[in-house]
């Protein structure tokens, strides 16, 4: 896998500055000894599979971009996106909301949704707050 495969549109310098950016702010997290641990124990096929299953994924969820957010096909998509944060780290529901937020509050993760649909960041955000919603009323 050369770098345009493992990172995309981003350059290698552009991902270690990201990657030094998450240390600081989450490095003292459990989530962050976690997604350490399993990064690790990844080769290069995994990633190419989890970056391939990731772009499908997100295809699929651009055509639901204009639906309510609390519709079922809507709902269990974001509960796949959910379960598949366990690749990385156990989520729980006030890192997902918080995840929600950045993807509308932070640029970069703003741009990477746009990308596959106009309004798919804020779509995401609004959908992933009414799954936490769901969910907290289930506990």
């Amino acid at each position: 896998m050369d770098d345009k495969d493992l990172y995309g549109d981003f350059s290698k310098d552009e991902m270690d500055a990201y990657a030094e950016e998450a240390k600081q702010r989450w490095g003292h997290t459990e989530a962050w000894r976690q997604s350490q641990e399993r990064y690790k124990k990844m080769t290069k096929d995994d990633l190419a599979n989890i970056k391939r299953g990731a772009d499908l994924w997100m295809k699929k969820a651009a055509l639901l971009v204009g639906r309510p957010v609390t519709d079922t096909e809507v709902q269990t998509m974001i509960a796949e996106h959910y379960n598949a944060l366990r690749t990385w780290y156990e989520p729980n529901l006030v890192m997902y909301r918080g995840l929600a937020d950045m993807y509308v509050n932070d640029p970069r993760f703003a741009a990477y949704y746009e990308k596959y649909a106009k309004g798919l960041a804020q779509f995401m955000r609004d959908a992933m707050h009414v799954y936490c919603d769901i969910q907290e009323k289930k506990a």
